[in-house]
């Protein structure tokens, strides 16, 4: 069959389809499986500076509600639905502090032109949680730090705040 110039607008077409049918099925996948992130819920959000903000998560994995600081990438907050961006995790050490990043180690962290396009995500940690579920004597339960932000932050922050799946995470003890 000769080539024609109907045949790359065709076949341009059909992958642009497909592209279109990929990203419907993994979009209502994802939302199927953080619709209800374990019954965390955000219910408390704060402007805390130019680019922070600070949530207050009810956690079900904690047993109460703890708190979790975004450093937001320019444009941020003319978001349109579905946008997301590369996240980095900034966990604390033992005394948990979600505003260390920020207040102790580099009062000027959201300054670093690194980070402009990057949500930074410094969730708190119950006194030295140690980023583990507890066993509690075999009886499980709360604290479930592990959870707390595998579980309940990560996809609520997926779901409503623009985190991508393209992470990383870095700490210090």
């Amino acid at each position: 069959m000769a080539w024609s110039a109907a045949r790359p607008r065709t076949l341009l077409a059909l992958v642009v389809a497909d592209l279109l049918l990929l990203a419907a099925v993994s979009a209502t996948c994802a939302e199927a499986t953080v619709s209800a992130p374990h019954g965390a819920r955000i219910i408390a959000e704060e402007k805390a500076g130019e680019r922070l903000v600070d949530l207050t998560v009810d956690s079900p994995a904690l047993g109460g509600s703890a708190k979790v600081r975004l450093l937001t990438p320019d444009g941020w907050d003319r978001r349109r639905s579905g946008e997301t961006w590369p996240t980095l995790y900034l966990l604390v050490g033992g005394d948990g502090n979600y505003k260390a990043w920020t207040e102790d180690y580099d009062a000027h962290l959201q300054e670093l032109p690194d980070l402009r396009d990057v949500l930074v995500v410094m969730p708190e940690m119950p006194l030295f949680g140690f980023y583990s579920d507890w066993f509690n004597g075999g009886e499980g339960g709360p604290p479930a730090v592990e959870t707390f932000h595998l579980k309940e932050v990560r996809p609520l922050l997926e779901r409503r705040y623009g985190a991508g799946v393209r992470r990383v995470a870095e700490g210090e003890s």
